[in-house]
C-alpha cells in the first residue's frame, strides 16, 4: 500500500494558499513594514466612516465616535475645543453631507 503523505501535503498546501488568498481579498491590507490592517471600503455610493470622522473634525468636533449608523445616516458624538459635547449627523451618501449638528446637554 503506497503512502498518501505526498497527496495530503499537496492538498494542505493548496488549502493554505486558497485560504490566504481569501483572507487578503476580504479586507486585510499590509504595508511595507509587515503590519496588517483591516480595511473594507464602503459600498459604492455610501459614506466612508473615516471620511465622516474627518469632516466632524473639520466641523470642530474632536474625539468623536460613531454612535449610530444605518442606510440613511451616520451619527457621531464628540467634544469641542471648549469641552462641550456635540453631536453631528451625516447623510450616508458618497459625499457625506452634513445634515444636522447639535449640542448635547
Amino acid at each position: 500500500m503506497k503512502s498518501r503523505l505526498p497527496l495530503k501535503l499537496l492538498l494542505s498546501a493548496f488549502a493554505l494558499l486558497v485560504s490566504s488568498a481569501l483572507v487578503s481579498a476580504a479586507g486585510w491590507q499590509t504595508d511595507t513594514q509587515g503590519t496588517s490592517n483591516w480595511h473594507v471600503s464602503p459600498p459604492i455610493g455610501q459614506c466612508n466612516v473615516s471620511r465622516a470622522k474627518n469632516r466632524a473634525i473639520r466641523a470642530g468636533i474632536y474625539r468623536s465616535e460613531i454612535v449610530y449608523r444605518d442606510e440613511n445616516v451616520l451619527i457621531f458624538r464628540g467634544l469641542t475645543l471648549d469641552g462641550d459635547r456635540k453631536e453631528i449627523t451625516f447623510g450616508n451618501e458618497e459625499s457625506c453631507p452634513e445634515l444636522e449638528s447639535r449640542d448635547i446637554p
